[in-house]
């Protein structure tokens, strides 16, 4: 279907497809643009966006008005930047939630940039993880909005990670690389002195013809692959753009973290050996003046061949450990990338009145009962992901659950299916319902995990 795309793309054309919402992920995924190259996929979600007015929120997208209040509240993640079209030198940045009335000097067009959109809005989230459940949760971000008035944008940048930018309402112009950027060259490109992280050779970008233009209109979603620059400018007021952003750990971000999380865990040998020389003294070494004196303060290949081996030997011992590295990944790839204060909301935090005006709910184990009961649901708090692994650990099999970067683990029985058969399905739900809870028995340990989930906020009850 889409092969005269791919030629187009060899010639240097960023490829457009028409598609709808229904089959938005199997389009985008037999496209082949994953990873490899931008893609405009016209019309994929305009069903959605008819459905959003000013006012009021649709059942899948927030309003205007609700995301500009939430960039009010203190709690959200917000940022406004602010630029004057004529002066590409003019990027101002203004962190934190804005004032109600936003005012701009001069010639200055503003766009407000609100991050983590989905843990404040149940239905985006969900809405999420029908139309992305292709990628796994732990390779998404979360859902960031900008909303601009006309001429606002964000600048020219390059993004290390996928990005999917969806026009949810208004028109934004959209100026795309041909081309991935290096690191490199992208440091030498940007702008100095300012705020904000803007590309000064993207002139010269369009100049050369190494970009492409494309009007976005309400349901069209533009993909972008990592380091591949992408310039965004509103054409009317109330321009809105969801950007559902992924994530993956860079290998400076594995390493520093390893050593984090061995600085004060691992006493094993290799991670605690230290250099050693022992023929650096030795008799027979130095009766035969096997290192001339003048040469004895030399770092030589052996002696640097010696650290290496010290470095070598550690690094092998924690990635040959798959126990170990199982542990430390899941808990690395479900991290929130945000800062977030006292979210979830755990059970135990709340005050005796708090958890009675929650009802069945305020409980761990009366929430457990009123799902069964089939009275109710139990949810996976939004904007946190989920991951779960399987493996062999001391000749014992378990099963590993990974929230929010925190790890629970339930021994299985030999040949247990259902163990990981329910693990498997409420993360790729994000639910238990009465019938996943009731499909069959569970182990009283996995249970005991689920009731630590609820009291810690990362799965929450209610009657709907």
């Amino acid at each position: 279907r889409h092969d005269h795309l791919f030629r187009s793309h060899n010639g240097n054309l960023i490829p457009t497809i028409e598609t709808s919402t229904d089959s938005f992920s199997k389009d985008f995924v037999s496209s082949g643009a994953w990873g490899g190259h931008p893609i405009l996929l016209r019309g994929a979600f305009k069903f959605e966006a008819s459905t959003l007015e000013d006012e009021n929120e649709s059942e899948f997208w927030p309003s205007w008005n609700e995301l500009m209040a939430l960039a009010c509240d203190e709690e959200s993640d917000s940022r406004v930047i602010m630029h004057d079209p004529r002066d590409e030198y003019s990027w101002d940045l203004k962190l934190g939630h804005i004032d109600e009335e936003l005012q701009t000097p001069g010639r200055k067009k503003w766009s407000v940039i609100v991050n983590d959109v989905d843990r404040f809005d149940p239905n985006l989230s969900e809405w999420m993880e029908s139309k992305f459940s292709m990628i796994p949760q732990w390779r998404r971000d979360d859902a960031q909005v900008s909303l601009s008035q006309k001429g606002g944008g964000i600048g020219a940048h390059v993004d290390d990670y996928d990005v999917f930018l969806i026009q949810t309402a208004g028109l934004r112009r959209w100026e795309v690389g041909k081309r991935p950027i290096s690191h490199q060259e992208e440091s030498e490109s940007l702008i100095k002195n300012i705020d904000v992280r803007i590309l000064e050779s993207w002139k010269d970008e369009v100049e050369n013809d190494l970009t492409q233009d494309f009007v976005l209109e309400p349901g069209d979603v533009l993909y972008i692959p990592p380091r591949y620059g992408h310039c965004g400018t509103a054409l009317v007021d109330k321009s809105m753009t969801l950007s559902v952003g992924l994530r993956a750990p860079s290998a400076k971000e594995l390493i520093v973290k390893m050593i984090d999380d061995v600085s004060g865990n691992f006493m094993d040998e290799p991670l605690v050996a230290r250099y050693t020389d022992h023929e650096l003294l030795s008799p027979i070494a130095n009766e035969l003046d096997a290192v001339p004196r003048f040469q004895r303060d030399e770092l030589t290949n052996v002696v640097k061949g010696k650290g290496k081996e010290l470095v070598m030997n550690a690094i092998s011992s924690m990635l040959d450990d798959d126990a170990y590295f199982d542990k430390f990944f899941g808990k690395l790839v479900t991290e929130s990338n945000r800062l977030r204060i006292d979210y979830p909301v755990s059970l135990n935090d709340l005050g005796h009145d708090d958890r009675l005006d929650l009802g069945i709910w305020g409980d761990a184990n009366s929430s457990i009962k009123a799902v069964a009961d089939g009275e109710g649901f139990l949810y996976a708090a939004e904007g946190v992901a989920w991951a779960y692994s399987k493996l062999d650990v001391e000749d014992e099999q378990v099963c590993r659950i990974f929230v929010d970067g925190k790890v629970w683990e339930v021994a299985l029985e030999l040949d247990d299916i259902t163990s990981i058969t329910f693990v498997r399905d409420m993360i790729k739900t994000r639910q238990i319902s009465c019938q996943l809870l009731q499909r069959q028995a569970l182990p009283k340990e996995l249970l005991a995990v689920l009731k630590q989930l609820v009291r810690c906020g990362y799965l929450y009850g209610s009657d709907d």
